[in-house]
């Protein structure tokens, strides 16, 4: 995953990746869904809001520490899992789910070496607490290089597809009804640039691959992510329902490959 979030069990890093059951798109409790800066690539001196998507569906009040790691990863690893462990040297960046943080004066070669987009990445990690518990975050934040740089993309809609197969955007603002048993096919457009031409570290020229992770507090999903090879995955409200009346919770975070990111929320109303 270059340039994303990284959970606190580090799952990116490991490997071969376990889905217990309940699934990682299952949320319940205190999680870190995603997390962006804007703008997502900065040199040294620039400053950029980061941002994360902390829930937790107790109804506590998430707060969350931040710092900079300058532990430099290993060929093959995209953070050194030494930024997470207990007693790490690390940086003071900020307080609070949406902090403004500096790029401090770093060089690229002190970040490792460059990923196939051809970027190097400062890793800011996350503590995040609730008073009842705590999960670790990592956003790789891209330093700026010589090329243009970096945009996030930006969702434009959540959709669900209607009986008749057309795209159906939910409302933010209204809660959409749904019944115990349905099973709803939903997707994502994005705005237009979204997905950027860039060049890779090996010359080529190529445009961005945009994907889109899904995230729910009830059923179970198809496709915990959707590209545009695979645009839609389906929400089968099967199993783990809130009780009728209760407002379903779902998320969409977007991210392109250099470290670009944006969310959206949209609630269900169980019939």
């Amino acid at each position: 995953m270059r340039g994303t979030f990284i959970a606190a069990a580090l799952l990116a890093l490991g490997g071969c990746q376990s889905f217990p059951d309940p699934p990682v798109s299952f949320v319940a409790g205190l999680r870190v869904l995603g997390v962006k800066a804007e703008p997502p690539e900065a040199a040294p001196g620039d400053t950029a809001t980061i941002s994360a998507l902390a829930i937790d569906t107790a109804g506590g009040a998430p707060d969350a520490t931040w710092s900079a790691c300058f532990v430099m990863p290993m060929p093959g690893e995209a953070v050194n899992p030494d930024c997470v462990q207990a007693g790490a040297d690390l940086q003071p960046v900020g307080q609070g789910l949406s902090i403004t943080a500096t790029m401090p004066p770093v060089s690229a070669e002190a970040l490792g070496g460059a990923d196939v987009t051809g970027g190097v990445y400062l890793p800011l990690v996350g503590d995040v607490r609730d008073g009842t518990g705590a999960v670790s975050a990592v956003y790789r934040w891209r330093l700026a290089g010589a090329a243009p740089p970096n945009a996030n993309p930006v969702l434009a809609s959540v959709y669900r597809l209607d009986a008749a197969g057309e795209m159906v955007a939910l409302d933010p603002g209204a809660p959409a009804p749904v019944a115990a048993g349905d099973a709803l096919s939903l997707g994502a457009t994005f705005a237009a640039g979204s997905a950027q031409e860039y060049r890779r570290a090996d010359g080529a020229t190529v445009t961005e691959i945009l994907t889109t992770s899904w995230f729910c507090t009830a059923g179970t999903l198809s496709f915990e992510k959707t590209s545009a090879v695979q645009p839609e995955t389906v929400l089968h409200l099967d199993q783990r329902l809130p009780p009728a009346g209760s407002s379903i919770d779902l998320w969409a975070v977007a991210r392109d490959e250099r470290g670009g990111t944006d969310f959206a929320h949209r609630v269900l109303l169980l019939q």
